[in-house]
């Protein structure tokens, strides 16, 4: 039986508020500052024992009582301010759709099949056919004059495919946060796809280019399982561990559905603010669960925080992707700050038995995550002085708008090369 953990926010750090947590939960804290790669995280958080994540002043804890949480939070002395029970986060990409299409309706199960073979077996056009890949074209990257030299990119995913030709030659630092699974094969596909929107450069079959930030340091955090499955547990100690590293950037193309009028998670919020305090610039997709022209569903965690990117999807005709999620929620929270590629996007890709190239194809607002998280990163090149505050506003106010277009669905507009 899976165990329930909590993600616990305190007020402070000081040793006297990290003693007090121990005896009131009756746990022994460790340091994020002690794990290593022997002494990783998820070999630490049992029943007796909780990690403290310094950089974000976040503890998780495992099977704790949650009255004496809810006690403690209405303690204005109590030096925990926050909880909340563990996410589950999986791929914001369009096979994601599929899957929950199947989980919800026995009705469709002919269309979904249909749609899944489709998807799996869609061919690569022909050479001829292709130039500069559709995305890269429309952020205007014919004219970047910067390619992200010297500027850390973290993308946290399901890993990379380090075999991979395009990235077999590049010095890469990696960490895995899921237990027995390294961070350095990708047999699920997904992150080497967002690694290679954000930080690859030309394509091997057609010489097109297909990436951004080419000469960027690029950094992995494997946050979600070879099947596609991370809780917050795990994606919060990767950011604590992008943070001491200095990363500038993290790249989130992961995703969990809110409701409609549903507040952003505290945690996340705060976490998104001390990453902005350490320089730091997250950016996240916002989700894909809409099925539009219906009402589209509102922006999922961890996107829907406001001191976090959060990212939609828009197709090659320029027009929202029907499963990009909206900025529903604006008065409590999870607006869309822009849009980039996200439908059809070719990227690099593992072979395996559902491709048989080094390149595949796939939609979603995780396809358009690592397409802003590479333009920050020219960004932050060609504006060395510029913290990542001001990357971020600048990303917003050379965005184009879309005609047409609502800002609840694409925010202030297509990411733009300056």
């Amino acid at each position: 039986m899976k165990k329930e953990r909590y993600i616990v926010l305190l007020r402070n750090q000081e040793e006297t508020s990290v003693k007090k947590v121990e005896k009131e939960l009756q746990v022994n804290v460790t340091s994020s500052e002690f794990l290593s790669k022997d002494n990783r995280s998820f070999q630490v958080i049992d029943q007796d024992n909780a990690v403290l994540y310094k950089n974000l002043g976040v503890i998780v804890v495992e099977n704790t009582d949650e009255d004496q949480l809810n006690k403690a939070v209405k303690n204005d002395s109590n030096p925990i301010i926050y909880f909340e029970k563990e996410r589950d986060f999986f791929p914001a990409d369009e096979m994601k759709i599929i899957s929950e299409l199947k989980k919800q309706s026995a009705e469709i199960s002919d269309k979904i099949n249909e749609l899944e073979q489709y998807l799996n077996n869609k061919p690569i056009p022909p050479k001829n056919f292709l130039e500069m890949e559709w995305g890269m074209k429309a952020i205007g990257m014919g004219k970047a004059l910067y390619t992200g030299k010297g500027i850390d990119v973290c993308i946290l995913d399901t890993g990379l495919e380090i075999t991979h030709p395009d990235f077999a030659s590049r010095e890469i630092e990696g960490k895995s946060f899921i237990e027995g699974e390294d961070w350095n094969k990708d047999p699920n596909g997904h992150g080497t796809h967002c690694a290679g929107v954000s930080t690859g450069n030309l394509r091997a079959d057609t010489g097109k280019r297909y990436g951004i930030a080419k000469d960027c340091n690029l950094k992995i955090a494997k946050v979600l399982s070879n099947k596609g499955k991370g809780t917050t547990s795990s994606v919060i100690d990767a950011i604590d561990w992008a943070i001491s590293k200095q990363f500038k950037i993290l790249s989130l193309s992961l995703a969990a559905p809110v409701e409609l009028n549903e507040k952003p998670s505290v945690l996340f919020e705060t976490v998104g603010m001390r990453a902005l305090e350490n320089n730091c610039l997250i950016i996240a997709a916002a989700g894909n669960d809409s099925s539009r022209p219906s009402i589209p569903k509102p922006v999922s965690a961890p996107a829907n925080s406001p001191s976090i990117m959060a990212v939609a999807a828009i197709d090659g005709q320029m027009r929202i992707a029907a499963f990009s999620n909206a900025g529903l929620n604006p008065s409590t929270g999870g607006n869309i700050n822009v849009c980039a590629p996200g439908v059809d996007v070719f990227s690099s890709y593992p072979k395996n038995t559902k491709n048989k190239n080094n390149y595949y194809a796939l939609s979603g607002t995780s396809m358009a995550t690592p397409h802003v998280s590479g333009l920050a990163a020219l960004y932050m090149e060609q504006f060395p002085d510029k913290n990542a505050k001001e990357i971020w506003e600048m990303i917003e106010t050379h965005a184009k708008p879309i005609e047409g277009m609502k800002y609840r669905d694409i925010g202030s507009g297509l990411i733009q090369i300056i």
